[in-house]
């Protein structure tokens, strides 16, 4: 890995309750460098775009691929890109695009080149190896990307750590792989130098057995 990568816990940007970590992104690259904001997760909501590009488009261009754009922007976008935000909603959503237009792997091309990449939320959990899916208090293990080796949960807090990390326990993931809890105003930041905190909010780890 090359690039700096975040997996944020969540948090409203319009709200400011991520403003240390959006501060820590902007810090990344010089002024007018691109910054491309994937909303598929959120289904390319222009609201979403028009918030992230309040935040972040006085220092960065801003260039915002959808479905309607098609597989080519979205590639040319990822190859020309200095940092890349992948916003929250839905998993699902953001792999059935990526997986449909084979974008997972220009993503990894760019990372190896030096470019940044955030995940909010749920794409924080795409980007991860394993990652804990919570549904109506029902806790399912989910595989991610696999671009940073760590086992997530989102928007997370005490309570759901520890279920959480029962199931984590119960199906043998310790031996292989740390896991983390991230609460939203969080991110775990990572790079080739360290991994370390970003922003107010908490992050509970557990370690791996080995």
């Amino acid at each position: 890995m090359s690039g700096t990568m975040y997996l944020i816990g969540g948090g409203e940007l319009r709200n400011g309750d991520t403003r240390l970590i959006d501060e820590d992104i902007l810090s990344l690259t010089p002024k007018g460098s691109t910054f491309v904001f994937f909303g598929f997760a959120a289904q390319d909501s222009d609201d979403y775009a028009n918030t992230v590009t309040s935040v972040y488009g006085d220092k960065y261009t801003v260039v915002v691929p959808t479905v309607a754009k098609g597989k080519e922007f979205a590639i040319n976008a990822i190859k020309s890109a200095a940092v890349i935000y992948l916003g929250g909603g839905a998993t699902e959503l953001l792999l059935q695009v990526f997986a449909a237009w084979g974008l997972a792997e220009h993503l990894r091309a760019a990372i190896d080149q030096g470019t940044h990449v955030a995940g909010m939320s749920a794409d924080a959990q795409a980007l991860s190896t394993w990652y804990v899916h919570e549904g109506r208090d029902i806790f399912e293990l989910r595989k991610g990307w696999g671009f940073v080796p760590y086992g997530v949960l989102v928007h997370a807090n005490p309570v759901s750590f520890d279920k959480a990390k029962l199931l984590w326990s119960d199906q043998g993931m310790p031996d292989t792989y740390p896991f983390i809890a991230i609460e939203e105003g969080a991110a775990w930041r990572v790079s080739d130098l360290e991994a370390t905190k970003v922003g107010s909010g908490n992050i509970w780890a557990l370690a791996t057995r080995n």
